[in-house]
């Protein structure tokens, strides 16, 4: 069955790539910045952030602009993709009733297409710490692994809530409920020091600090992880990919009933 699934994506990988291309190019229809969008966003919600918090961290929070934008970027391409994701199915309803296709494939679309426009506002990341004086290393390289992580969870949690997002159209309003609350408890704007020690291990059971954590280690903070965090990481991402495709497999046979 392993061998079956790895030549169906195989053949239809020529698809998969059709399908990324025209995601991403239907995203910037008719406007005239197109792709700049993705590195403009980032830099005007970076300088209303640090407008309204850089002087209450200024002295915990060294660097606050690439602080703030390098957790916002991980963040933002999480529950985005996941967002496109759930809904992947039902917006592609009318291509799936034409043609043989794997569904998952228009989950793995989504994510990826979100993950190019994450990977683009990496440009104008690393310009805003060069401007302000984030010190160049070695350890900035070795961001691609925790961004790689990234891909895989949203990967994972997009095909769950493609699951159930496709029966339960309601389920895209609570998520947005979600979204909010997950921002919240991820310490994206403030730093992990307000949080009282006894309760800061709670925080690991959040996938999301854990990836931007190890981001700002090596693109901030010029050190290696822990190992612990590292395993953390690679633990929630396999995990939660395992999860989402094996409910997606599940349920995807029903799915022509709804669409």
């Amino acid at each position: 069955m392993f061998r079956k699934n790895i030549d169906e994506f195989m053949y239809y990988v020529p698809f998969l790539k059709e399908v990324i291309r025209k995601d991403f190019k239907k995203k910037y229809h008719k406007s005239v910045l197109g792709v700049a969008w993705s590195m403009l966003s980032p830099l005007l919600m970076m300088v209303v952030i640090t407008v309204i918090f850089s002087t209450i961290f200024k002295r915990s929070i060294p660097h606050y602009p690439s602080y703030w934008l390098g957790g916002n970027l991980i963040f933002a391409f999480v529950m985005d993709g996941a967002t496109g994701a759930m809904n992947s199915v039902t917006n592609n309803a009318s291509l799936i009733k034409k043609m043989k296709i794997p569904n998952y494939f228009f989950c793995i679309s989504s994510v990826t297409q979100h993950f190019i426009t994450m990977l683009l506002s990496l440009i104008p990341y690393f310009a805003v710490s060069f401007i302000i004086g984030v010190p160049p290393s070695p350890c900035m390289f070795l961001i691609f692994f925790p961004i790689a992580l990234a891909y895989i969870f949203t990967l994972g949690l997009g095909l769950f809530l493609c699951a159930y997002g496709t029966f339960l159209r309601d389920l895209s309003y609570l998520f947005n409920i979600v979204r909010r609350v997950w921002m919240y408890i991820t310490p994206i704007f403030y730093p992990i020091d307000i949080i009282p020690e006894n309760y800061r291990f709670l925080f690991e059971l959040n996938p999301l600090y854990v990836y931007i954590t190890i981001f700002r280690d090596f693109a901030l903070n010029n050190t290696m992880p822990s190992e612990r965090l590292l395993i953390v990481a690679t633990f929630y991402s396999i995990l939660t990919l395992i999860l989402g495709l094996t409910t997606f497999k599940e349920k995807e046979d029903r799915f022509f009933l709804y669409i």
